[in-house]
C-alpha cells in the first residue's frame, strides 16, 4: 500500500470532514486500539486517508501496525 503525499492527505481529510465521514473513520481508529490493540506508526489522518483512498477500513492496513508494541500491550493486559 502506498504512502500518500501531504497534499493528498489534506485533500482527502477535507473531503471526509465535509461529507461527515471523518468521524466514522476516527471512531474506527479508536476501536482498533480498544478492540484489536493496534498501535499505529503513522498519524491518524494519514491512516484515514489511505484507508479511504484504498476503499478499506483502518484495521486492514496491516503494514502500518507496530506488531511488536501490540504484543506488549496484549501481554500487559493478560498479566
Amino acid at each position: 500500500m502506498e504512502r500518500l503525499k501531504q497534499e493528498e492527505i489534506k485533500e482527502i481529510i477535507d473531503e471526509l470532514k465535509k461529507s461527515g465521514k471523518y468521524k466514522e473513520y476516527e471512531e474506527m481508529l479508536l476501536d482498533d486500539f480498544e478492540e484489536h490493540h493496534v498501535v499505529y506508526k503513522i498519524e491518524a489522518d494519514e491512516i484515514i486517508a489511505i484507508a479511504h483512498k484504498n476503499n478499506t477500513i483502518p484495521f486492514k492496513l496491516i503494514e502500518y501496525y507496530d506488531w511488536q508494541q501490540m504484543n506488549y500491550l496484549i501481554e500487559e493486559e493478560n498479566d
